[in-house]
């Protein structure tokens, strides 16, 4: 097995193998270079050479996002680039003059990159001297697409390329925004290589990938919606179940029974319709700040999103609540949990775990009355009327005229809060 620099994918793909094709189909706004940098990063007795062939950003921007890689004495890039997109402007040529921070002597600068037949024999020079264990990155199909104008010409391209990498024992990320190709070449392009990975943005902070295709091994999670953050630059996928709230049936049948449109609903959140429909499949979860505005424009307290278990035992004078231990998220690295929902007198109590590094804005829900946050774990960092506060183990604060504007866990362990309001 071959990693991918990222130990949840090789999970899901049981790793790379030499001949393997990668399609990274992504949307716009995905930035797919902490894949690729993951992936060519990693020490792999079975990888020889990395070849980089550009045809979006000038050399200069890939050399820089790529830095410590690409001052490796075992890499190629094609520069497709400079005089195809970059029209040979006198900017980016510079970075061919007297630079000594990379050996550009590295860099196959193509004088006609849009002249398909220049690039093909290109390309065909350095695969007979880069193969067994080379690492292939086409940084864009789109590109050249948007070079060559002619996107038969592209699929024809993959089409020779692709099998001759499988040959040649060699490892190819292709990346394209699958929102600029027709659904026939996107077709046609799965349907001739190995691994199809599916990478979304979304309106709700983090991102989502579905394996689309694996070939020749058992795939563990076809179709399913993985849900991942990039945090200091650190991918961070939700690792074993995912615990993220399924409330999207309950939002779209409060919407109907309101007589709301999709539109109206993500016009008043500033999201696309898009994505409302999303979040009622299920296949993202709003934002805590976002599920706050939910709960406001559906009428109905945010506890009604989360479900718990709860015993009554009237005749002992008691109530026993109990709920899932392993958390129920809401902006992934929030866990909530109503303990006493208000539904017999005005005292409505809930459990926060917040993680380290966790970040989020506004209230953690709308309310009239006054609040008491307990900490009862590591810390938290409130803004309050643009005061910043730390709240440690054991302290408390009571909000009578004010909420916290935003909340972040600088620790290095979670914080866990009883949340109060009355």
């Amino acid at each position: 097995m071959i990693s991918t620099g990222i130990k949840y994918l090789d999970k899901l793909t049981s790793g790379l193998r030499l001949g393997d094709n990668v399609v990274w189909q992504i949307s716009n706004g995905v930035p797919i270079e902490y894949f690729t940098r993951n992936a060519l990063s990693t020490e792999s007795s079975f990888t020889n050479s990395i070849v980089y062939v550009n045809f979006n950003y000038s050399p200069h921007t890939v050399c820089k996002r790529f830095d410590k890689i690409f001052r490796r004495e075992n890499i190629t890039m094609i520069d497709a680039f400079t005089h195809g997109k970059g029209n040979s402007d006198p900017v980016f040529l510079e970075f061919y003059e007297g630079n000594t921070i990379y050996d550009t002597s590295k860099i196959l600068c193509l004088d006609t990159p849009k002249d398909i037949r220049s690039f093909m024999e290109a390309m065909n020079s350095v695969e007979t001297q880069n193969r067994d264990g080379s690492f292939y990155v086409f940084d864009s199909l789109t590109g050249m697409n948007e070079l060559w104008k002619d996107e038969r010409a592209i699929v024809d391209f993959f089409s020779f390329t692709c099998p001759k990498l499988y040959d040649l024992n060699t490892i190819a990320y292709w990346i394209l925004e699958k929102d600029a190709h027709s659904t026939k070449a996107l077709a046609e392009l799965s349907h001739i290589t190995q691994i199809v990975l599916d990478v979304e943005n979304t309106d709700t902070g983090y991102y989502t990938l579905k394996l689309k295709k694996l070939e020749e091994r058992t795939a563990q999670a076809s179709g399913v919606t993985h849900h991942f953050k990039i945090i200091n630059r650190d991918i961070q996928f939700q690792e074993g179940k995912s615990h993220l709230l399924k409330i999207g049936g309950r939002i779209k049948e409060l919407r109907k029974t309101l007589n709301v449109t999709q539109s109206e609903i993500a016009a008043q959140l500033g999201m696309t319709p898009g994505a409302i429909s999303q979040i009622e499949n299920d296949l993202i979860t709003p934002s805590l700040y976002t599920l706050v505005q939910l709960s406001a424009i559906l009428k109905k307290p945010i506890e009604y999103f989360i479900q718990t278990e709860i015993l009554e035992s009237d005749n002992k004078g008691y109530r026993l609540i109990r709920h899932d231990k392993t958390g129920q998220s809401v902006d992934s690295g929030i866990s909530f949990f109503p303990i006493l929902d208000g539904s017999h007198n005005d005292l409505r109590v809930f459990s926060v775990t917040i993680s380290n590094g966790e970040k989020t804005d506004g209230p953690l829900m709308l309310h009239k009355g006054r609040e008491l946050i307990v900490v009862s774990g590591g810390s938290i960092s409130l803004t309050i009327q643009n005061e910043p506060l730390l709240l440690q183990k054991g302290d408390s604060i009571l909000l009578e005229n004010a909420f916290p504007e935003s909340w972040e866990n600088t620790g290095s362990d979670p914080a866990e809060l009883l949340y109060v309001l009355f």
